[in-house]
């Protein structure tokens, strides 16, 4: 190839790119779609506050029976 003929064909790519360009300035449409998306934040939620019965306290006995309850294991840590 000669050097006129590269130049040549690098005015033209440069040309091709150009018009491709101003095409898509002039009509404003990328060439995918944008993704527009909802965002949602939920807050947490407090379990006492949003049951659905008269009492929303937990369920607990008010004493509690020690005869029942089973020693706690020895460590090696704790002796």
């Amino acid at each position: 190839m000669q050097l006129g003929e590269i130049i040549a064909n690098a005015f033209a790519a440069g040309l091709v790119i150009v018009l491709v360009a101003v095409t898509f300035l002039i009509f404003g449409a990328p060439l995918w779609p944008e993704r527009n998306v909802r965002m949602v934040i939920i807050p947490s939620v407090h379990r006492m506050t949003t049951t659905a019965i008269n009492k929303a306290g937990p369920d607990l006995p008010t004493k509690f029976d020690l005869t029942v309850v089973r020693p706690r294991p020895l460590t090696s840590e704790g002796a």
